[in-house]
């Protein structure tokens, strides 16, 4: 079945790291094309102002990270959450990833907050599978761990909300709401990337905590079963 899926763009990689690792848009094809290379992509720069005309061009979304926060009162982020609204309002499935899961819950009822008792969430983290659903069956997992960089967590679901996984870090760390699915980890970042943003955020984060998220990075993590769950999804709401 060939599909089109939309990139929502929410930021943009460092200029000074684009050339090693490419932007984020680049990072989401790659692991959509690694599901499915047939999948045609579509980029939306949410952040220059440039949002879908037609929803019904792309069979589902991806709403990428950001380095912003889902509550800021910023003009692209409240037009932002209008687009959500609407995706949802007309049944186009949406897969929301970091602040995109973040942007998700706000729009449609939940709750955001800087996270300042708990800190940074980064390095490789670790979540278990609350509740399975069937765009995961042809991949299960009991647990997924995946590549991690928030300050910011979701701490109320929107209304009749099925949560997906958590732990004790990071309590809602996916959901599913009839045509969204969100996630709190990146399942498209790379080791060395995130080992960039890191170190380059070391001042922001914290010697004890950048050091112990560098050394989580040796793990294993689950982010192409991930993205075989997104493309899944998009499909089987499509199908």
């Amino acid at each position: 079945m060939e599909i089109r899926i939309g990139i929502l763009l929410c930021d943009h990689v460092a200029d000074d790291l684009i050339e090693n690792h490419g932007d984020y848009q680049d990072m989401f094809a790659d692991l959509v094309l690694s599901q499915d290379d047939e999948i045609e992509i579509s980029v939306y720069d949410l952040t220059a102002n440039q949002f879908p005309i037609d929803l019904s061009a792309c069979d589902g979304y991806i709403i990428t990270g950001s380095k912003f926060s889902a509550f800021e009162d910023i003009p692209w982020i409240h037009k932002a959450k209008d687009l959500v609204r609407d995706l949802y309002q007309a049944q186009i499935p949406t897969v929301g990833i970091c602040f995109g899961h973040q942007l998700i819950a706000e729009a449609l009822g939940g709750k955001v907050e800087r996270a300042t008792d708990k800190g940074w969430g980064v390095g490789v983290h670790q979540w278990q599978i609350k509740n399975q659903q069937e765009w995961m069956k042809r991949n299960p997992l009991e647990s997924m761990s995946m590549r991690a960089s928030h300050q910011d967590q979701v701490v109320k679901m929107p209304k009749d909300a099925t949560l997906i996984a958590g732990s004790d870090f990071c309590p809602i760390a996916g959901f599913q709401l009839n045509s969204v699915v969100t996630f709190q980890g990146h399942p498209e970042f790379s080791k060395e990337y995130l080992e960039t943003l890191i170190t380059n955020r070391l001042d922001r984060i914290g010697e004890d905590t950048t050091n112990a998220a560098i050394e989580s990075l040796k793990k294993e993590v689950d982010g192409k079963t991930v993205g075989s769950w997104m493309v899944d999804f998009i499909k089987n709401s499509r199908a």
